[in-house]
């Protein structure tokens, strides 16, 4: 069983692992010719919070997992799919689900395994993928313990900087150049029957290496559903005027989300109800899949 917080896999462990890959991944002979050798999985990694009130029981949850090699690299892309079977208290709970390898747009792949239970309580994940069994655990929650948005609830509303006005947060995008999804704030747009969906993310400041590039595939879809109004929104207030990012104010959407981490983009319908959610990592693939369900 492997789980470590998605900051510490991510973040710290990302350069590792990609440093990791590159040394082991090719190897030349005296030939001059290039053998890639594939890293072989060996553990399943949630990339969501651990050990949080995160899961509700009762709502969909998309659970992300990722795969890493006996060195504890992650793997940049995984080829095929994989099955997973999920018990509880050593009863199967549904059936298996095989769900594709993600990594469109992204130097990461993962796995998205979509699943509902009406009971809270710890669950057993088993992956199968390539013959090999690798397992991890998650714990869901009563609905009413979890804060966080959840499908179907009202998204919360609140005014997001815009560049007429940075409403205290500075700088109000972290990506370089700045993206151009700051021209409304999500206050006066939820709920005003048009979907909207909001990306809070830093790129800049990202504990995960994921913020930026997901930021770039949002921007790079926007134009192809312009029945959907797309925001950007930063995750910290001041973070130049810090010593350190653990120093740093979050921005208030962060609160008012109750997020424990990022990224993650928010969809919600023309009534301000949340109808997906897609948290920590997600490919260009995955993206253009949950905003073609929106019907805009």
């Amino acid at each position: 069983m492997s789980q470590i917080s998605r900051r510490t896999l991510l973040a710290g462990g990302a350069a590792a692992g990609l440093a990791a890959l590159t040394s082991c991944g090719d190897e030349t002979s005296s030939t001059g010719t290039v053998t890639t050798t594939t890293p072989t999985a060996t553990s399943l990694i949630a990339v969501f919070p651990q050990g949080e009130q995160y899961l509700a029981a009762g709502r969909p949850q998309r659970m992300p997992f990722i795969l890493a090699d006996a060195d504890g690299a992650p793997l940049d892309s995984i080829a095929g799919s994989a099955t997973f079977t999920v018990s509880r208290k050593g009863t199967p709970v549904g059936e298996p689900i095989t769900v594709p390898g993600r990594s469109e747009g992204l130097m990461r792949g993962y796995l998205a395994l979509p699943f509902e239970t009406d009971q809270d309580g710890v669950y057993d994940i088993v992956a199968t993928y390539e013959g090999r069994q690798l397992d991890a655990s998650v714990q869901f929650w009563p609905a009413d313990k979890v804060k966080y948005p959840q499908i179907g609830d009202p998204l919360p509303s609140i005014a997001t900087p815009t560049v007429d006005d940075h409403r205290g947060v500075d700088p109000i995008c972290t990506a370089d150049p700045p993206c151009p999804l700051h021209t409304k704030n999500l206050a006066e747009v939820l709920g005003m029957g048009s979907p909207v969906a909001v990306l809070v993310s830093t790129p800049a400041y990202c504990q995960t290496a994921i913020c930026g590039p997901v930021l770039g595939l949002v921007q790079a879809a926007a134009p192809k559903f312009p029945g959907i109004t797309f925001i950007h929104a930063e995750v910290y207030a001041n973070p130049a005027k810090v010593a350190s990012i653990d120093e740093a104010t979050p921005a208030p959407i962060v609160d008012a989300f109750s997020m424990p981490f990022e990224p993650a983009l928010f969809i919600a319908d023309g009534s301000g109800a949340l109808l997906a959610r897609l948290d920590s990592i997600f490919d260009a693939n995955e993206l253009a899949d949950t905003l073609k369900k929106v019907g805009a």
